[in-house]
């Protein structure tokens, strides 16, 4: 199976927009893969760059991330769904959600990054990648440590 991956990290110091200060991770989140169920690769992009006003790209940039997502949709079909399948914080203000993306013939994960800034939250990286093991290996260790609070609490 051929690997595509998309991922975008900050690339600029541009300054957050006053919109985004009544949005949380989650609900970026939730539009994001909205729209990926929508199956329209370039809304998907341009509504996620508008969500990440840190992240910079030229037109170039923006025609590859519509083209791998386009050979996404067209390889392994439409999105049916989505889990979350692990949430880190590393503080109150940086958040990190990660998930599988169910489609037709197959699955994707996706992990988005958060921060909150003066301005209100922020999409500062975002990745798909159909390679499903990280999300796998998220999931394993986050049971595992709740199996081992579970065992600390019973002592």
């Amino acid at each position: 199976m051929s690997i595509f991956h998309i991922s975008w990290a900050i690339a600029s110091l541009a300054i957050a927009t006053p919109s985004l200060a009544q949005t949380t991770p989650d609900t970026i989140a939730n539009t994001v893969l909205a729209d990926l169920k929508a199956g329209d690769a370039t809304n998907v992009v341009e509504n996620i760059l508008a969500k990440a006003p840190l992240i910079s790209t030229g037109p170039a940039e923006k025609t590859n991330l519509i083209n791998t997502l386009n050979t996404l949709f067209s390889s392994y079909g439409r999105v049916e769904g989505w889990e979350l399948v692990g949430s880190r914080h590393a503080s109150s203000r940086y958040v990190e959600h990660s998930y599988i993306v169910f489609q037709e013939k197959y699955a994707m994960s996706l992990e988005l990054k958060f921060y909150q800034g003066k301005e209100g939250w922020n999409l500062t990286a975002f990745n798909f990648n159909d390679k499903l093991d990280k999300p796998i290996e998220a999931q394993f260790m986050e049971d595992l440590e709740k199996s081992l609070e579970s065992l600390a609490a019973k002592n």
